[in-house]
């Protein structure tokens, strides 16, 4: 099959309610993610930095956070915007915008237990 159709969405629906993205791609493959899973894998630069740094050595460190606090089970799609014709953007709760999630993305981070095995 074309690499291309297998991370061509064929449909997007956004569910603030049950707090999750699927895409529902041409080969049939149905993925969820959760809104909690998408905004800790925010791709933006920012936030690659910030995973990329490693843990304090003993003990706690201190970060600088921008916008508001917000825990596990809270973070809320605000707005969600197309980016050209290969990628997704959010606005999420906490006021971040930068990270645009693009269909390849999205598919090798499927988070069902068929592509985690694969």
């Amino acid at each position: 099959m074309d690499a291309s159709r297998i991370a061509n969405p064929k449909e997007i629906t956004v569910s603030r309610e049950k707090r999750e993205v699927r895409v529902r791609w041409q080969d049939g493959h149905e993925s969820a993610y959760g809104f909690d899973f998408l905004r800790t894998e925010c791709p933006c630069a920012v936030c690659n930095d910030r995973r990329k740094r490693p843990a304090p050595a003993g003990g706690l460190a201190l970060s600088l956070l921008t916008g508001p606090v917000v825990k596990a089970g809270e973070i809320q799609v605000t707005e969600v915007k197309p980016v050209g014709r290969y990628a997704i953007n959010f606005v999420w709760s906490d006021g971040h915008d930068s990270g645009i999630y693009s269909y390849d993305f999205l598919r090798v981070a499927c988070p069902c237990a068929t592509c985690r095995a694969g």
